[in-house]
């Protein structure tokens, strides 16, 4: 079994997933914001929260692989 790793290596693959999770976030992320504006809620609020700090982590995989991909020294 590979185990888990961090950045994820740089993969078509991974690409692929990072681009979807990121995708899906944000997409989670405005619609639960803007339903947390419009309502007050506490929930919707807690979902926007999770769902922007996925989109954050799912972005930073992103640089990494692309740092991976690029090389050291660039």
């Amino acid at each position: 079994m590979p185990g888990i790793t961090w950045p994820p290596n740089d993969t078509d693959r991974n690409r692929f997933l990072c681009r979807l999770q990121l995708a899906v976030y944000v997409a989670a992320a405005l619609y639960f914001g803007a339903f947390a504006l419009a309502t007050g809620a506490f929930v919707p609020w807690a979902i926007f929260t999770v769902a922007l700090a996925a989109a954050l982590v799912a972005g930073a995989a992103m640089l990494l692989m692309r740092a991976q991909r690029q090389g050291p020294g660039r």
